[in-house]
């Protein structure tokens, strides 16, 4: 009954299904949320309270082509993770499938997963860190212009953008993209195999540059028809983050363990989700995610984008709201870079009484002065995206003497991300933006240290909660928007509690203000260097 109910609707009112659920007295309603990472999928099964009832996780692997070529499985490491989580969610759990209302799945992005008129991959998915449609980008320049192209997408031109992937996927692969039907995002992929339907949502939609159109909200192929794109193969549904997209079918729940006819919503990117997770709705709301790479994103009531293209523009998954910020390559990354090469006895300690070896070198950390003893770091280890957009970027280590140890390096580079995002927040400011706070969120926020350093270096108060768990979280809090278990989207911060809020030293704000400014006079100086290195040493 309940099956037939939901599908009287190819978008099902919210009133509707709340109605439904509440007449037909179903008891306690349970929200699944997977989030596919780019080493892992993570999944919860939370229930209308916010309490999470069970969890799982499963690795998967990337595949390195060669350095800036960076590939996926779609079926191993997309669908058939993602079944191994829900599989497990259900025997931990115990729950009934019928009991669970809805799922939302988001993932890392942008990618593109090619497949055919089957919905069989045409070949492996080429990840949002993949740098091969350099050329692309270029060619683009040169016929359009880089401003003409920033103002139509309201991004800056980069290989990290789904669209230009497509652009060399065509031009590249002639004979995969003749026999390709739809080119999906990876957690439209897993969305298609449950649903049987190729869609996308606005916002993982906003980082197709160049064939969407940030104003219309619609996709466009203005700029890519230029150097010979199309829209073809892009799915012609575009959904809100909530909204409900399609229904488990029976095929689907054979393999997963669902029940048949459970609603799936678009869901969006996992950095968004994560920014959903902790609370961030409102104009001025900002979310940092620790994480191997940081986001950092500001929510605005208005469309917005930076001239230079030096932050990334996006529609949210929050209706009539967009975000405007930043992704930075390496940051949680190269503290891993420093514990796995220069922390080993930390490491082993770690291992005998079970205490993260990161929290053993932050206790060291926490005893080096602030400034590190004028130690500044460029975290740009593996080049940079936002906010210089330079794939060529060079870690730097400056002002080194043999009166520093590792603690000085370790919290160098605890406070060169700060640096990073206060880089980003000063951009935010001058479009007239007001960052109000910094909600924190994923793994590295664990961190009081670095919450404090980023918090001084910023001079804006961070709120952290330790029961938040990033992606995840915001998937299925976002399905029962979509389902109607929840109301409203600012119900996500009645779920939130024990915020543990770290607030700025202003004495500290200002030593650090003038670090900064070394800070960005050092990437200034050096600039002109990188390309020299890097040809030295391919």
């Amino acid at each position: 009954m309940i099956i037939k109910a939901f599908r009287q609707s190819v978008r099902p009112n919210i009133r509707f299904i709340r109605s439904f659920l509440e007449e037909n007295h179903v008891p306690e309603k349970y929200l699944l949320g997977v989030d596919i990472g780019t080493s892992s999928t993570k999944g919860i099964l939370m229930n209308s309270s916010g309490d999470i009832v069970a969890s799982h996780y499963s690795g998967h692997e990337v595949n390195i082509i060669k350095p800036g070529q960076m590939e996926q499985d779609p079926i191993r490491c997309y669908w058939n993770g993602f079944k191994v989580v829900v599989k497990e969610i259900l025997k931990k759990s115990r729950i009934a499938p019928r009991e669970i209302v809805g799922v939302g799945v988001s993932a890392l992005s942008p990618s593109i997963v090619p497949i055919d008129r089957n919905g069989n991959p045409v070949r492996r998915a080429i990840l949002y860190s993949d740098r091969r449609a350099t050329h692309e980008c270029k060619e683009l320049i040169e016929n359009v212009g880089i401003e003409e192209i920033i103002k139509k997408t309201y991004n800056f031109p980069d290989p990290y953008f789904g669209g230009y992937k497509i652009l060399w996927y065509k031009k590249a692969e002639e004979e995969n993209y003749k026999k390709t039907w739809k080119i999906l995002n990876a957690e439209k992929f897993v969305v298609f195999k449950l649903t049987g339907k190729a869609v996308i949502d606005k916002a993982t939609a906003s980082v197709y540059a160049p064939y969407f159109d940030m104003k219309s909200g619609r996709w466009t192929n203005d700029l890519a028809s230029v150097i010979g794109g199309d829209i073809d193969v892009l799915p012609e549904e575009i959904y809100e983050s909530h909204e409900v997209v399609g229904y488990v079918t029976a095929d689907a729940s054979r393999e997963t363990g669902l029940s048949p006819g459970t609603p799936v919503i678009a869901c969006g990117p996992d950095s968004l989700m994560s920014s959903l997770s902790i609370g961030s709705i409102d104009d001025g709301d900002s979310a940092l995610m620790y994480g191997s790479t940081s986001c950092w994103y500001v929510v605005t009531e208005r469309l917005l984008y930076e001239p230079r293209g030096r932050l990334l523009s996006s529609y949210y998954v929050v209706p009539n709201r967009y975000v405007l910020g930043g992704e930075m390559v390496t940051t949680g990354s190269i503290l891993r870079w420093f514990c796995e090469n220069f922390a080993h006895k930390e490491m082993e300690l770690s291992r005998r009484i079970g205490k993260s070896p990161y929290e053993l070198l932050d206790e060291e950390a926490e005893k080096v002065a602030p400034g590190s003893g004028g130690i500044i770091i460029l975290p740009y280890f593996f080049g940079e995206r936002t906010p210089i957009w330079n794939p060529d970027a060079r870690g730097v280590i400056y002002g080194l003497t043999i009166a520093h140890n590792r603690a000085h390096i370790y919290r160098a580079i605890l406070e060169s991300v700060g640096y990073a995002i206060k880089q980003h927040i000063e951009i935010a400011k001058s479009l007239g933006i007001e960052v109000r706070e910094i909600r924190a969120t994923n793994g590295g926020a664990k961190s009081r240290l670095w919450r404090k350093i980023i918090s001084d270096i910023t001079g804006i108060k961070q709120l952290y909660s330790k029961k938040t768990l990033g992606a995840p979280m915001g998937d299925a809090f976002l399905t029962g928007v979509g389902v109607g278990v929840f109301r409203k989207f600012s119900d996500i911060r009645s779920l939130i509690n024990d915020l543990e809020i770290t607030s700025p030293d202003k004495e500290l704000f200002e030593l650090y203000n003038r670090f900064f400014e070394i800070y960005l006079e050092i990437y200034r100086a050096t600039e002109s260097y990188l390309d020299k290195l890097n040809r030295l040493t391919k």
